[in-house]
């Protein structure tokens, strides 16, 4: 396998209260109905009332500095796509392992690619492997794009697979539409922080961000190991993150340290704060502790997809989100450095160094 060119570096994660840690590890969780799940009707956001725009960043900070996420519904995100993708991803998945292993993820330059069980430990406090299958792309860059032949991480073509023919169109289509709705959830992270007009959409023009297409294999809820689960308990590395998910199984931790299990509610996406977003609100929003555990008695098909900002964006504390009682947390930082550092971390590219 190519050695990857992901160094170890010191991590810049933000601070977690550690009392909520300490229930990190445990396999309990709290079942919640969509009742009870914060839901964000999101049509608001296109429209021409400023008023209504405005409504929408209210309800966003409301999630972000209680439970931590929210479900979010009329997003005008193409059910068809969403369908296209869950076929492709289920004939991906299918496929025998050597086939699979043919575009592995440590085969690529720019990590992209498929990751088989265990290929990641996303709790770093475990030393497990997560059981769940992935494959990995982001924007489908050119050999020749400036940004790839510099050397820069993460930008450069997709490591996609031969099988299924239709995988790349569909995944592809998928990934170029859920830049669209990201460029969107920004536009309410304006209005939810109250900075000026395009302060978070005019960084996001040739953003970092990556599809995860997961497949999780069933879990006996009386037998499994909680440092072997669908994917462990972590924070996100980018602003925020989208989930859709065919069943339940993505779980939470609230402040109180417990976990509840967000609901799986056709034609929405949970939507997760990740830790640059939190570095810019100096934590007044928090990047919420998250793991997947499948108990289901089937398979479990989600599509994840993580909205980071272009690679030289400088991210600091926020003029508003800063005084002389919460003073500025975080040390300025590139927000590409940032991701960087953290995928280096979970993944398995500091065993593949020379």
């Amino acid at each position: 396998m190519n050695k990857s060119h992901l160094k170890k570096h010191k991590s810049h994660k933000p601070s977690t209260d550690f009392q909520v840690r300490d229930g990190i590890h445990s396999p309990d969780v709290i079942r919640i109905s969509p009742d009870e799940a914060h839901i964000v009707d999101f049509g608001g956001i296109y429209s021409s009332s400023l008023k209504e725009r405005k409504a929408i960043g209210k309800a966003f900070k409301e999630a972000f500095m209680g439970p931590g996420y929210l479900i979010l519904k009329n997003h005008q995100f193409p059910i068809s796509v969403i369908n296209r993708a869950h076929t492709a991803m289920r004939e991906f998945f299918s496929l025998p392992l050597d086939e699979k292993m043919r575009c592995h993820y440590l085969d690529w330059p720019n990590h992209r690619g498929y990751v088989p069980i265990k290929g990641i430990n996303a709790d770093h406090s475990l030393k497990g492997g997560d059981i769940s299958e992935a494959i990995e792309m982001a924007h489908d860059l050119t050999n020749d794009d400036p940004d790839h032949l510099a050397g820069i991480r993460f930008y450069g073509p997709n490591n996609w697979p031969d099988k299924p023919e239709s995988f790349r169109w569909a995944l592809g289509t998928y990934f170029d539409t859920q830049l669209e709705l990201g460029f969107n959830i920004l536009k309410a992270f304006e209005y939810a922080l109250e900075t000026e007009e395009g302060f978070f959409t005019s960084k996001y023009t040739k953003p970092l961000s990556r599809t995860r297409v997961c497949y999780y294999p069933p879990q006996s809820k009386k037998t499994f190991d909680i440092s072997h689960i669908g994917i462990g308990a972590h924070t996100d590395y980018e602003c925020f993150t989208t989930v859709w998910q065919d069943s339940e199984g993505l779980q939470m931790l609230g402040d109180d340290g417990c976990w509840r299990l967000v609901p799986s509610i056709p034609g929405t996406f949970a939507v997760n704060l990740g830790d640059l977003m939190q570095m810019w609100t100096n934590d007044m929003f928090k990047s919420t502790l998250h793991r997947v555990i499948n108990t289901n008695n089937h398979e479990r098909y989600s599509l994840v997809q993580f909205f980071g900002v272009d690679y030289h964006v400088v991210v600091e504390s926020l003029k508003t989100c800063v005084s002389e009682r919460n003073p500025s947390k975080y040390q300025p930082i590139k927000a590409g450095t940032h991701s960087e550092n953290m995928v280096s971390a979970t993944y398995h590219y500091d065993d593949n160094q020379s």
